[in-house]
């Protein structure tokens, strides 16, 4: 699958769960080995997590993304993976931040049902910015 099909897919896997109610504990996607679609990302955004017991065979991460310059973004997605010893992805699951981030604030964010993994890692995959009307001129 190349990578605008695959693009595409997942553009189609988002838009069938938001209109199922899929709630913002993710849901599984395989990505290959993207980590975004949005790069430069860590420059205006930050993300803090932890990984807890969700029951005796998963986790659960809970978060923060947090705006870095006062920028918000609307419509946020992350993308949380669960990789084992040697790095390689053995789950990943993408959050809907529908409110996305406000400016200068910063919104929460939880992935469940996560395998027991060696290592877990949070990026933000993808999301839209709307600059002020008086910005633009």
């Amino acid at each position: 699958m190349n990578t605008m099909a695959r693009v595409l897919m997942i553009g189609l896997v988002t838009i069938a769960a938001l209109g199922c109610g899929i709630a913002s504990g993710g849901y599984a996607v395989s990505v290959g080995d993207r980590t975004t679609m949005m790069y430069g990302w860590e420059n205006r955004f930050g993300l803090e997590w932890t990984v807890e017991p969700d029951t005796s065979q998963t986790r659960v991460i809970r978060g923060r993304v947090s705006s870095l310059g006062g920028s918000a973004a609307e419509r946020m997605r992350l993308l949380v993976q669960a990789s084992d010893a040697s790095g390689q992805p053995v789950a990943q699951h993408l959050v809907w931040l529908p409110g996305g981030v406000p400016g200068a604030s910063g919104a929460y964010f939880e992935a469940a049902r996560l395998p027991i993994a060696d290592q877990y890692r949070v990026t933000v995959w993808d999301y839209t910015t709307f600059e002020a009307e008086s910005n633009l001129r």
